[in-house]
């Protein structure tokens, strides 16, 4: 199937990454946070000083404590960062000198659905799956109507996919195949960029294909699930990365067990960007170390619609395949919007650089306006693709109207659909943040 999408925004930024590998040697130094997963309550299950191997159990959801998160390499834990309320901010560990990030498991070979789900919860791997509705981790004991896999990312700055599943091409193959394994009998839906290299994704087998065109955020995976098999009051589905897939057919298929990914330097900032290679909850100091052009910068781990600002020393999210960096703004401008802007990106062409549509753009993080009331006006509509009321879903969320919510079809959305709305918005709303609150409601209040 071909879809194709007109509403939406490619913002163009300086920053693309190169073609190289950044050479990155693998910190001593590993930092592992609840706040990766959405929602989930961790619940301790290592002290300080105790030592760890590769799929370790470092905590697990209150709600459900077969949902383990584990430690990504051997070593020993160093500190438990708690914050408010002695709330568990993360973990750290020191990575045993010269360890391996791979380890060896035995288990015997799963025959069916449960068998292969009993084994992705033990051994860790469970958390690299998501659900739709809410983005979490999936609930175990329930099927999905369907799997979804974005095969491309439309974001600012992202990844190549080819680049990042480089030499795991059959990992990811059998990957799909014990996914479908452990679903049952759904649907798997590909969903590719039209045009692009696809030769990968359409070997895989027993899926459905499909091809989509257009603006970000033709890339989300809730534009993908809106186009194809749009959700329902109790419906489910899955959704999960290509790299995921890759580690969960790797584990299957030579028993192996790590946590390494692929990922993007990417950013206006950056003096060299690139692909490097790295272990989830590793400290990239040295990936930035003499490689800004300045020291006020904001990291981002994601991009810059999404992501989330790295703390220190800087990690790279479980689910992120891409660390941007950008210029902190607050810096006052002589005359300001009265200057003609010709290196100024704006939507209603309030600067003439709309002139030069090939020009890429360094950002910053300033808000450029003070934040107010909604104001009434289709802005969000120019970018929102999906058949949805963009504005009145902000609304019900706001005020916490489950009923709306569920009316205007808060299923099929996530916070991520209305990053473009947020950078839009001419009240400088916090639409993502105001989404996923409302989402937190529905969820406590089910």
């Amino acid at each position: 199937m071909q879809y194709h999408i007109t509403k939406g925004l490619d913002l163009k930024i300086a920053g693309a990454a190169s073609d190289v590998m950044l050479e990155l040697p693998l910190s001593d130094q590993f930092r592992v946070s609840p706040s990766d997963f959405r929602w989930l309550k961790a619940k301790l299950m290592v002290q300080s000083g105790d030592r760890v191997e590769i799929g370790t159990p470092l905590f697990c959801d209150k709600q459900d404590e077969r949902i383990v998160i584990v430690s990504p390499v051997a070593g020993t834990v160093q500190e438990i960062v708690r914050g408010e309320k002695r709330v568990i901010k993360a973990i750290t560990i020191v990575r045993d000198a010269d360890a391996p990030v791979q380890a060896k498991v035995s288990f015997a070979e799963p025959t069916d659905s449960d068998s292969v789900r009993a084994l992705l919860l033990q051994h860790g791997l469970w958390p690299c799956l998501r659900q739709r509705p809410f983005a979490t981790i999936p609930n175990p004991d329930i099927t999905p109507k369907a799997i979804f896999v974005p095969c491309f990312d439309s974001n600012p700055l992202a990844p190549d996919y080819n680049v990042l599943l480089r030499g795991q091409e059959e990992h990811f193959l059998y990957g799909l195949k014990m996914l479908q394994r452990a679903a049952g009998d759904v649907p798997t839906h590909l969903c590719m960029r039209e045009g692009a290299d696809n030769q990968l994704f359409e070997k895989a087998e027993a899926v459905e294909k499909h091809y989509l065109s257009g603006p970000h955020p033709v890339g989300n995976v809730g534009t993908h699930i809106h186009l194809i098999d749009p959700l329902e009051k109790g419906e489910t589905v899955w959704f999960i990365h290509p790299q995921e897939a890759a580690r969960i057919g790797q584990f299957f298929a030579e028993h192996v067990l790590q946590f390494e990914k692929t990922a993007v330097l990417t950013g206006p900032e950056v003096s060299n960007t690139g692909y490097f290679r790295t272990v989830y909850g590793a400290d990239l100091t040295n990936l930035l170390t003499d490689n800004l052009t300045q020291e006020n910068v904001r990291i981002i781990s994601g991009s810059v619609l999404g992501g989330r600002q790295c703390q220190q020393p800087p990690v790279l999210g479980f689910y992120d395949q891409q660390m941007t960096v950008i210029a902190e703004g607050g810096k006052r401008e002589i005359l300001g919007w009265l200057l003609p802007g010709l290196k100024k990106w704006s939507l209603s062409r309030t600067f003439l650089a709309w002139i030069t549509p090939k020009r890429t753009y360094e950002v910053d993080t300033s808000l450029h306006g003070g934040r107010r009331a909604f104001m009434m006006t289709d802005v969000y509509d120019k970018v929102f693709p999906m058949d949805l009321l963009p504005l009145e879903i902000l609304k019900a969320c706001e005020i916490k109207d489950i009923e709306k919510m569920e009316t205007l079809g808060i299923y099929e959305v996530d916070s991520e659909d209305f990053a473009l709305c947020e950078l839009v918005c001419p009240s400088k709303k916090e639409c993502q943040k105001i989404v996923e609150e409302g989402m937190r409601e529905i969820r406590v209040k089910s």
